[in-house]
């Protein structure tokens, strides 16, 4: 049976180690696992500080993307990092590798932080279309200050140890073996007789309220014009960290992070992030996290894909009259960088027009996967995203049809077919209409 958490006692330091490879993700089991042993500690005498670690290359990448789904089974992540702030030995988080998202958040709950020089820190939770739900929104701030807080959160970007060393982010960078440094700092903490420092009542990052206003102000104009959800909500909470006591700021970024979890964008972000997964290694290439059409496999799906996103448009224009500029302002209020046209202005939103250009491609890519060259149908969608610049935060043509609706979009391509077969309803959508889970369960 798997242990998720490893757990031994040197001298009076607990050393409590994540153990969930390969990446360590927030399971519901990891994070009952860490639970139940910090539980421990703190009933335990002879403990007097706890080493937080983890097994493995990565310290942790957050959380386990399928929870998202649906409300967290307990113990949640937010209530694992109270847990941990509000242990009463001193925590000491030791950072080998990388912190991600959820695990990141776990960082910001321990009291103290050391890490690997080589090591590096990131929210990236923004990528999936939502934000920190751990407290890390009202935590974060609180150590850092504002400006770092929100450029961090905002962007995902993940940041190197040693520029999160200055920002206030860690305490310490350590040479040669990560855990042996921690358990010497955590035996300094003891012999110096520095107990716990929980985060939540750390102030140096509030300290000037009009400038941490004065930050979030300009967080806010900087991103007045972004079409993605969750920014926005960040900032908010970024906010509410200076105003609210911290239990009532960690309700108010419990309601940005469900408001987020539900939103179209984040379903569609997180079903785009586990097709890159999914799709064959032959279609779609890998290089760390960017992703590109292999040659010839992919390529050839794409160029496929693309001749059916024009011959549409064509047809848009042969068959209904339409304007070459509509069409192109539709894709690129739709997110597209430019139009089938090479028009790069946006016009207009306009459901109609994507509606017949979603159709012509999820016509083509069931041909795709009718002749064996695609496996699944977000495959039409990974493919999609890094082969035609489909929008990200709209998911790809299979997602998009089904907010759509399929059956209603079948109908639509029946009466469409009879002017062009482009618009040719495959058996595929008969076959995804019949599913409540429409294409994911194809």
């Amino acid at each position: 049976m798997t242990r998720y958490a490893l757990f031994r006692v040197l001298d009076g330091i607990a050393v409590l180690s994540l153990n969930a490879p390969p990446v360590n993700a927030l399971c519901v089991q990891l994070r009952a696992a860490l639970a139940e042993h910090f539980h421990r500690i703190d009933t335990e005498d002879q403990i007097s500080a706890v080493v937080l670690r983890a097994e493995g290359a990565l310290f942790s990448a957050g959380a386990d993307i399928r929870e998202l789904a649906a409300a967290w089974q307990d113990p949640g992540p937010r209530d694992l990092c109270d847990l941990i702030e509000g242990c009463s030995k001193p925590v000491v988080a030791a950072l080998g590798g990388q912190a991600l998202g959820g695990g990141a958040e776990l960082l910001l709950a321990a009291h103290y932080r050391v890490a690997d020089a080589r090591a590096r820190i990131g929210f990236a939770e923004v990528t999936l279309g939502v934000l920190p739900g751990a407290g890390g929104t009202q935590r974060l701030p609180r150590l850092v200050g504002p400006e770092a807080a929100l450029k961090l959160m905002v962007s995902g970007q993940s940041v190197a140890a040693p520029d999160a060393l200055r920002l206030g982010l860690l305490d310490g960078l350590v040479e040669g073996d990560l855990a042996t440094g921690a358990v010497t700092f955590a035996r300094r903490l003891v012999a110096d007789g520095k107990g716990p420092r929980p985060t939540r009542a750390r102030r140096e990052g509030l300290a000037d309220g009009r400038a941490y206003q004065a930050q979030v102000a300009s967080a806010r104009r900087e991103i007045a014009a972004s079409p993605l959800f969750a920014p926005h909500l960040i900032v908010d909470c970024v906010e509410a960290a200076s105003l609210l006591p911290f239990d009532a700021g960690q309700a108010f970024e419990q309601d940005a992070f469900d408001r987020c979890r539900t939103h179209p964008q984040s379903i569609a972000l997180r079903h785009v992030f586990l097709a890159e997964r999914r799709v064959d290694s032959a279609l779609l290439d890998r290089e760390g996290g960017t992703f590109k059409p292999t040659e010839p496999e992919g390529r050839a799906v794409v160029l496929r894909l693309r001749k059916a996103l024009r011959g549409a448009a064509q047809a848009l224009v042969e068959t209904l009259d339409m304007p070459e500029a509509r069409i192109d302002g539709a894709m690129v209020a739709h997110g597209f960088h430019k139009g089938v046209f090479g028009r790069r202005d946006p016009g207009p939103d306009s459901p109609a027009v994507m509606r017949r250009l979603v159709a012509a491609l999820i016509s083509e890519g069931a041909g795709l996967l009718a002749e064996g060259h695609l496996k699944r149908p977000s495959d039409i969608d990974a493919l999609a995203v890094h082969g035609l610049g489909y929008p990200r935060r709209q998911g790809g043509p299979c997602r998009v049809a089904q907010t759509m609706g399929l059956l209603a979009l079948r109908n639509d391509m029946r009466t469409w077919s009879e002017d062009n077969l482009i618009w040719e309803p495959p058996e595929m959508l008969d076959e995804a209409v019949k599913l409540a889970a429409g294409f994911d369960a194809l």
